[in-house]
């Protein structure tokens, strides 16, 4: 097909996070249908923008960041959440507010210089009344990602996307080191993540597309 083509990752949670070969696959899948995009996406978003997709959506909330099997019901945490879920940038990874201000109670919690936060605290948003403030934190937070990546050659890309990923995962035991105290619940590296640090980058020419993502909204 020669006009532009858009895939959604359906399954429970993250589609990418079940299956060792997933990353790999899209990764494939990319580089041998050209013109493709990624709906109802997370981290993938930016990897598969990264490998050649010719645009992708990263959802606002978890409920557009992939689909659910049909007949099947999406797996919800009971009771919902207490605050919003907050990007943090050096683990590249969401977490809720409130959970951030626990795992930072006995250590310094970051300082956010993104262009909503100017100068913020990350463990600041520890209800739901930061709804508002932490979507606009999000949102720049991913531009910037946008940005870094649009300065970069196509070519380049994908080795530029696993090394952001290998320093993300990297990061991990340094923070669990140095928050770590009595009852403290250590960060756990997302599956995902660790496939796009990991998965071997193939020597190839990305498409030469300037990066175009876009944000899908939905219940959170």
């Amino acid at each position: 097909m020669p006009n532009p083509k858009a895939v959604m990752l359906g399954g429970q949670m993250d589609p990418l996070a079940g299956f060792s070969q997933a990353v790999g696959n899209l990764k494939r899948l990319l580089a041998e249908v050209p013109g493709t995009a990624l709906l109802r996406a997370d981290l993938a978003a930016f990897g598969a923008l990264a490998h050649g997709a010719v645009f992708t959506a990263f959802g606002a909330t978890s409920s557009v960041r992939h689909i659910v099997p049909p007949g099947q019901a999406a797996k919800r945490s009971t009771g919902g959440p207490n605050s919003p879920s907050v990007l943090l940038p050096e683990l590249m990874d969401f977490f809720l507010g409130e959970t951030l201000a626990k795992r930072f109670a006995a250590g310094l919690a970051p300082v956010c210089r993104c262009a909503a936060c100017d100068g913020l605290v990350l463990d600041t948003f520890i209800d739901n009344h930061w709804q508002v403030p932490v979507a606009a934190h999000n949102a720049a937070v991913l531009m910037e990602w946008l940005r870094t990546m649009d300065a970069v050659e196509p070519a380049g890309r994908p080795a530029w996307w696993q090394q952001r990923c290998r320093r993300a995962v990297d990061r991990y035991p340094v923070l669990n080191a140095e928050l770590d105290h009595p009852g403290f619940s250590a960060f756990r590296v997302p599956a995902q993540l660790l496939q796009w640090a990991q998965t071997p980058v193939a020597s190839q020419t990305a498409s030469a597309a300037r990066p175009v993502a876009g944000v899908e909204r939905g219940e959170v």
